[in-house]
């Protein structure tokens, strides 16, 4: 999400599984076999999925073998850009979808338009959500390869405990749901167990940023827009903006969520985690793979549902990584070829990871407790709007962080919050 900066250098994605490949020949073909690389960045325990796909590729074409290397997400940009500018670098690289456009830019990436003209009509690129970051000058140098989002992960068992049948479909529901799912347990006049855990520190890159937008794009707004003349401004007005603090601020008030939370900023915090699988909190809001930490801590099953819709739709924000080749490849056509495979619907079906391709979501089957994440990722966007503003993303985040951590403690008013939310903002659009 934030944006890249290269000094000496310049500066991602996810493609297609069930396209016929018509590339031609590769202009470095010669007799034998030929050698590729591929570069990831996942901790080597979450990728027994990638290196067996990698096998298996390898099992079928003996004219193309691909050696598996990993870099970590710490250095990958980095290293990357010092090889690409010396003419080096893996032939395909996985790489998160904010670096695509810069690393474009700088002439490190491959343009796969021709390789996408190429595919037969009614198919490909059309079925990948999060495109957009992947394009620079109406040309695509990445394709979305592995996708994720935030939604609700909670305790079916202290639903059905509640008489609660079904989880919540907005927002409005979603209080009162929660209210019937906080309670005393032994009467003691202390809350046992609490409605709703989500992160509301004031800290940099702290979760409460992604539940803000979900409310507010959810109801028709947004932090900054651009006008038809391409000028940026302020796209939400500070009364909106004091509807949402008001709205997560009564969890607080009305006792629903702990206020312990407002001093922790991470989504895999332990109190959250540890809070759902331990029953203390009956619903949480986590990416993927913290929710497959809940669950992993839990004795019951856990499950997911999608974002509440909110008076103009149901969204969450795209995250995710993106497949793209390396402009210093000698072979692009056997590249792109091994980078199809990758997005192939086998690839999917023996990992953990969600696919790009809608097709893909509808017809893989997934765990029944991560249905919440199929279901929502067609309705998530990519933060590129507020990418290609003015103002930083990073920054942007900070001040939400901070602004509605002061009125969870107390510290400010919605209306005062609000206005100095907005004027932040203002200001971090007159920056560059």
């Amino acid at each position: 999400m934030h944006r890249i900066s290269i000094i000496i250098l310049a500066i991602p994605v996810f493609l297609f599984g069930s396209l016929v490949f018509a590339g031609g020949a590769d202009e470095a073909d010669v007799e034998g076999v030929v050698h590729l690389t591929f570069r990831q960045s996942d901790p080597p325990g979450e990728i027994e999925w990638l290196e067996q796909a990698i096998a298996d590729w390898n099992a079928q074409n003996p004219d193309i073998q691909v050696r598996l290397e990993s870099v970590p997400w710490s250095d990958a940009l980095n290293q990357f850009v010092r090889e690409g500018q010396a003419s080096g670098g893996p032939d395909v690289l996985q790489i998160a979808f904010v670096w695509t456009a810069d690393l474009a830019r700088a002439g490190l990436l491959m343009n796969l338009d021709e390789m996408i003209a190429r595919e037969p009509p009614g198919v490909g690129i059309d079925d990948f959500i999060g495109t957009d970051l992947g394009i620079v000058e109406d040309s695509y140098y990445g394709i979305p390869w592995t996708v994720d989002t935030f939604v609700m992960a909670y305790r079916p068992d202290l639903f059905a405990e509640a008489g609660i049948e079904q989880f919540p479909e907005e927002w409005n529901e979603f209080h009162e749901t929660v209210g019937r799912l906080t309670k005393d347990i032994d009467g003691d006049g202390q809350i046992d167990q609490y409605g709703f855990g989500f992160p509301a520190g004031s800290a940099s890159g702290g979760g409460m940023w992604f539940l803000v937008n979900y409310y507010l794009w959810s109801n028709g707004d947004t932090f900054v827009e651009r006008n038809s003349n391409g000028e940026w401004s302020v796209g939400v007005s500070a009364s909106a903006i004091a509807e949402v603090m008001r709205y997560y601020n009564r969890f607080f008030d009305e006792g629903k969520t702990p206020m312990s939370l407002i001093g922790v900023n991470g989504w895999g915090d332990p109190e959250l985690t540890g809070g759902l699988s331990r029953g203390d909190i009956a619903i949480g809001f986590f990416p993927p793979n913290t929710f497959r930490t809940a669950q992993s801590q839990s004795s019951v099953d856990l499950a997911t549902a999608m974002i509440p819709r909110g008076r103009v739709r149901r969204i969450s924000h795209l995250g995710g990584r993106t497949l793209a080749i390396n402009q210093n490849t000698a072979y692009p056509a056997k590249a792109w070829e091994f980078l199809r495979y990758l997005t192939s619907r086998g690839v999917f079906e023996r990992s953990r990871q969600f696919p790009a391709q809608e097709a893909l979501l509808s017809q893989i089957e997934f765990p029944p407790s991560e249905t919440g994440y199929a279901n929502q990722l067609p309705h998530a966007i990519t933060f590129k709007q507020y990418i290609d503003s003015p103002a930083p993303v990073s920054a942007m985040w900070d001040a939400t962080n901070r602004e509605f951590a002061s009125v969870f403690s107390g510290q400010k008013t919605p209306e005062q919050a609000s206005r100095d939310l907005l004027d932040a903002i203002e200001i971090l659009l007159t920056v560059r």
